[in-house]
């Protein structure tokens, strides 16, 4: 009981990293619906996607990203200590309540009716990356030459013009949820390398480049701008972010 009430005490610690992130308005769109945070002293990196057809996806992507920040402070992380069940928990109650900000602020501006947007979230602590997402804004990990795709799209089959097929959220930022968002941890080391990124990313660019990219650049800064550029060399066709942690 001592040993755990000192654990406790210390913490949650991150680990060292480098972090950064790029956004852009691609070469279609004519606004940038994109938002993104870093927080280096906790490492942690948000990205939050408008969603295009709804009203005023940049305005909830902005708010979604800022009441993480507000909610996910140093004191919160601390407080969840090193139990992974603790800032599991702690992440998934920061979405949910990001989630009513967003929609208690769509209720009361009859001009932000029917907005929303998809999320991600990476925060790296201990040895371990926790990601929470909602929608189909990713996060890959580069651990050595491979690379993993660590969350799952909420999407399912749709029909667009002429019957061709797309992609449609089942999920995001700004309508119920049926149940908790993704939530999931895995073991991270020095050398390995994180992206969190809007679908104007890994729609441009296919897995073995984003781990080309990833894998040699020199710096996080060096990777996202890189990825931005190629993102937009193969037509740019929506907003594009790139977040990055370095570890």
């Amino acid at each position: 009981m001592i040993w755990n009430f000192f654990r406790r005490l210390a913490g949650f610690r991150p680990s060292k990293a480098e972090l950064y992130g790029r956004t852009d308005t691609g070469r279609t769109r004519a606004n940038n619906e994109d938002s993104f945070a870093v927080r280096p002293p906790i490492n942690l990196m948000l990205v939050a996607d408008g969603m295009g057809g709804h009203r005023a996806g940049e305005v909830a992507s902005r708010l979604a990203v800022e009441a993480v920040v507000r909610l996910l402070t140093p004191e919160a992380i601390r407080e969840a200590g090193d139990s992974r069940e603790a800032v599991r928990h702690l992440l998934i109650q920061t979405m949910k309540q990001m989630n009513v900000k967003v929609r208690e602020a769509a209720g009361a501006n009859p001009d932000w009716a029917g907005m929303g947007c998809t999320f991600v979230l990476g925060l790296v602590g201990r040895g371990r990356l926790y990601v929470s997402h909602i929608g189909d804004a990713r996060a890959y990990l580069l651990s050595g030459a491979k690379l993993a795709r660590l969350t799952a799209d909420h999407t399912h089959a749709g029909l667009g013009g002429g019957g061709v097929g797309r992609r449609v959220l089942s999920r995001a930022v700004g309508f119920p949820w049926p149940e908790d968002p993704d939530c999931l941890v895995v073991p991270v080391r020095a050398g390995d390398r994180v992206l969190l990124c809007s679908d104007g990313l890994w729609s441009m660019l296919p897995d073995h480049r984003l781990a080309a990219i990833l894998g040699q650049a020199a710096t996080v800064e060096a990777a996202c701008d890189r990825l931005v550029i190629e993102a937009n060399q193969a037509g740019g066709l929506d907003n594009i972010t790139a977040v990055g942690g370095f570890l």
